[in-house]
């Protein structure tokens, strides 16, 4: 693309979009003190908030951001955390102060959002085959917007390299080839197709070709195949691909030699498989788990090799930092507990909401309880099952976990950031 004489300039960090407490529209924020507060200071205890109200322990936030910036350091490999997680301009921005590469988008959308947000590099993890997608992040690009984008098809690099040619930027645009599995999601199916992929882009005048790409989140057990035996042979089809296109001189020679994987729940694998490469030149190696910095208590807790298991042998682990508070409405018999959380405000994808804690009506401290999953949710109502003995009763407040971050965070357009007596100390908006 010609010369800009205007070049656009990235906000100086993720907060430039920061929304008002009272939502847009001075509408009120989910959650949120009903007489209006300052961004930080009140207690998610204090009488007039409105239940239900996520939060995010701020103590877990910095355990869980240090832990994986020593993770990357001790294995020379650098993190570009998926950010359809959070959707959050201050979540990236204190990533991107621990040290984290880029910010993983999924879609273009995505992508823009974190560049207003003052994110530099974002990595698209996906396939762009819009042409007007394609204009906008050339421009982008050319206003110093640092952008990567996947192919996995020969029709894919010709739709960007069509839409390229009629904008005649002044420097390729860099791509990735993906690697997929059958059945699966994106990404090509075998090293052959991978190739192929591979001598288009190289092929291109408007692309270059800079790296391979996977994800190995959706892949398990098979029969009597272990779960770490199947992403480790998907890992080596990576470790292939990228050694034979390497060995056909079709990576660009100018930029860094990209290799990324690596989910939540398989990233010390993709450490291991990928440290086997053995190329002559330098190799970036990036992971992308999107959901280490608020963890979970459930599945991801599960599978984590820093979650409640462990797997990389260091004593360091991630801590949970989503909690969901809400009321005790209900007590209709005495085994069942109605709690106003639901579908609208936790994850329902995934392992239902774990009961953690209880602050008893009319008490000042928070007790800890042997924890226990709600049954089911409907969209305002959890569903407990308990001891008739059990204490609990209407207005007492239930602090649940949640499983899969994700589409938790989905549900709030702000959460408090609290300090471990759940005095707000900042927060965190959502843009989906």
């Amino acid at each position: 693309m010609g010369n800009s004489s205007e070049k656009r300039q990235a906000p100086e960090s993720a907060n430039a979009v920061f929304l008002p407490t009272t939502g847009d529209n001075n509408l009120p924020l989910k959650g949120f003190p009903l007489r209006g507060r300052s961004d930080s200071g009140w207690s998610i205890f204090d009488d007039d908030i409105p239940y239900p109200i996520a939060v995010m322990k701020d103590s877990a936030l910095a355990n869980n951001g240090t832990t994986m910036r020593e993770f990357c350091e001790r294995n020379g490999v650098d993190i570009a955390p998926h950010g359809k997680t959070t959707m959050s301009p201050e979540l990236f921005k204190r990533q991107i102060d621990d040290g984290a590469w880029a910010i993983t988008a999924a879609t273009t959308w995505q992508a823009k959002v974190m560049w207003e947000a003052g994110v530099s590099r974002v990595l698209i993890a996906n396939q762009v085959v819009a042409p007007g997608e394609i204009e906008w992040l050339a421009s982008a690009r050319a206003q110093g917007f640092d952008v990567i984008c996947y192919v996995d098809s020969v029709a894919g690099v010709a739709i960007f390299d069509e839409a390229l040619g009629r904008l005649e930027p002044d420097q390729p645009f860099p791509v990735l080839v993906e690697m997929g599995v059958v059945d699966g999601r994106t990404g090509v199916r075998t090293i052959e197709e991978g190739l192929a992929v591979a001598g288009a882009a190289f092929a291109s005048p408007h692309l270059a070709l800079t790296g391979t790409s996977g994800f190995e989140g959706i892949l398990g057990a098979q029969g009597e195949r272990s779960a770490h035996d199947v992403v480790d042979e998907f890992l080596d089809q990576i470790v292939e691909l990228t050694r034979e296109i390497e060995r056909r001189g079709w990576f660009h020679p100018s930029l860094d030699l990209i290799v990324t994987a690596g989910g939540s729940a398989f990233f010390d694998r993709v450490v291991a498989r990928f440290g086997l490469l053995g190329l002559e030149r330098p190799v970036r190696l990036v992971i992308r788990s999107g959901c280490y910095l608020s963890h979970d208590d459930g599945s991801l807790h599960n599978a984590s090799p820093m979650g409640a298991t462990g797997r990389t042998g260091y004593p360091d682990h991630l801590i949970p930092a989503i909690e969901v508070w809400g009321s005790v409405l209900s007590r209709p018999e005495p085994t069942r507990a109605i709690v106003g959380v639901g579908k609208r405000d936790a994850s329902s994808d995934g392992l239902l909401p774990i009961v953690k804690k209880v602050r008893r009506r009319g008490a000042s401290q928070v007790e800890t309880v042997h924890e226990f999953r709600a049954i089911a949710l409907n969209d305002q109502h959890a569903y407990l099952d308990l001891d008739p003995a059990d204490p609990l009763t209407v207005g007492d407040l239930v602090a649940f976990g949640i499983s899969h971050p994700c589409t938790t965070f989905d549900k709030w357009r702000a959460i408090p950031i609290v300090d471990d007596d759940y005095r707000v100390v900042s927060l965190a908006h959502t843009l989906f």
